[in-house]
């Protein structure tokens, strides 16, 4: 985004800003759905980012929404989704959430357990409906080298794999409300080894044709996760979009058949959003400490806790940057206002020595897992703006919060 149109942004909504480009989640959206099997559909995972906004234009856009709470479900409503594309996943719904999900007739719900299972069949049946579902399943492999795994390992996520068997579908074929739609395997997230995605994606295949003609329900539906990664740090590189295209295809050619009326669903969250997003923060003033410099900004962690990598084991920095660059870069440390030392965006990276206050911090790569993900009350500061730069007009999806927005329901 050109630096202009960040500083015009700045001057009239004020930082700390959140700061969207709507041109490139299309690009990407489109760049990753012609490199996946022809015809698949694509699913936005919202809790990714999940403003009205956002979800109502990559729904007008040909995604589906994928969800993790009833609240979720509700938000997708709310911007115009229909309830055939939502889909719900979650290791822990509760009978509220899955009620509320089978009265608005999303499209499936994806469960977890054996438990769930039953849980949907008694609320589908007190309902007088028959529920689709598909059977999340913790593989016994991950070839992913994902950053954050969620199949082959000890995970709260999906019914073990050796738990398959005769018996377990028998168990299934008992409950008169629901039908066994398919199979949903979501393996990790912030993936960049292409030929690892397609290894994992080959292994789905085959494990639920397998378990298909097995133990004989009909595979209407073939959810395969995502996890596509971003690079945000040094050495990290894109997935290669080529490959991954040219892999899909000959997985098309060797499974296509017997895929043949098979719904084929992906979902992306982070590669949809994350290059699209900027967090505009300001310095408010800078401050020698035995031989570091900091830079004290107006909005910290609280709103982007990503950058401060709170609960990480292993410290990195999101790409940042300067406006204006004032040359004779130095290693300073980028803070926010908050009273603890974990508020620290940017340890040792290096920028211009020279800034001032007011000059504006730019943190990359954060369209995704931002303000949403964060301890927005922690110190009750005002919530930022968040807003869309689309084609040569920013429009206002979040208006900046108010103190007051911190007290509702709260009581004397």
């Amino acid at each position: 985004m050109e630096e202009k149109i960040i500083q015009e942004a700045a001057k009239i909504y004020g930082t700390p800003l959140f700061l969207y480009d709507r041109q490139i989640i299309t690009n990407r959206m489109q760049q990753l759905k012609g490199a996946l099997f022809q015809n698949a559909r694509l699913f936005y995972a919202m809790k990714a980012n999940p403003l009205i906004g956002i979800v109502k234009m990559l729904n007008s856009a040909g995604c589906g929404i994928e969800t993790a709470s009833s609240g979720e479900i509700e938000t997708a409503l709310k911007a115009g989704v229909l309830p055939q594309d939502i889909i719900f996943t979650s290791p822990g719904k509760t009978e509220d959430e899955i009620t509320y999900a089978i009265k608005t007739g999303i499209h499936i719900i994806n469960a977890e357990s054996v438990d769930e299972a039953n849980c949907v069949n008694d609320i589908a049946g007190r309902l007088g409906k028959v529920v689709d579902i598909a059977l999340r399943i913790n593989q016994n492999v991950n070839f992913s080298k994902a950053k954050i795994k969620m199949t082959g390992v000890p995970s709260q996520f999906g019914i073990e794999e050796t738990e398959l068997s005769e018996e377990f579908f028998e168990q299934l074929a008992a409950l008169r409300n629901i039908r066994v739609a398919g199979i949903q395997v979501y393996s990790g997230t912030q993936v960049l080894a292409t030929e690892e995605i397609l290894k994992n994606v080959e292994y789905v295949i085959q494990m639920a044709i397998m378990l298909s003609e097995k133990y004989g329900f009909k595979l209407r539906y073939l959810n395969l996760g995502g996890g596509f990664g971003v690079p945000y740090f040094k050495d990290e590189k894109e997935v290669d979009l080529v490959a991954l295209q040219e892999g899909m295809g000959q997985l098309k050619k060797q499974y296509g058949e017997k895929l043949d009326g098979t719904e084929i669903i992906f979902e992306s969250g982070r590669y949809l959003m994350a290059d699209s997003g900027l967090y505009v923060t300001k310095i408010l003033h800078r401050k020698e400490s035995k031989d570091s410099l900091f830079y004290i900004c107006d909005g910290g962690s609280n709103f982007h806790s990503a950058t401060a990598f709170l609960g990480r084991f292993i410290r990195n920095n999101f790409p940042l940057y300067a406006i204006p660059d004032r040359g004779e870069p130095r290693k300073v440390n980028v803070v926010g206002p908050l009273c603890t030392p974990t508020d620290l965006m940017g340890q040792n990276v290096e920028l211009s020595g020279n800034l001032q206050k007011d000059d504006l911090i730019i943190i990359l790569k954060s369209g995704a897992y931002g303000f949403t993900y964060s301890p927005i009350q922690f110190l009750s500061h005002e919530t930022p703006m968040e807003v869309m730069w689309d084609s040569g007009e920013y429009k206002v999806l979040r208006e900046r919060g108010k103190t007051e927005d911190l007290w509702i329901r709260q009581r004397g």
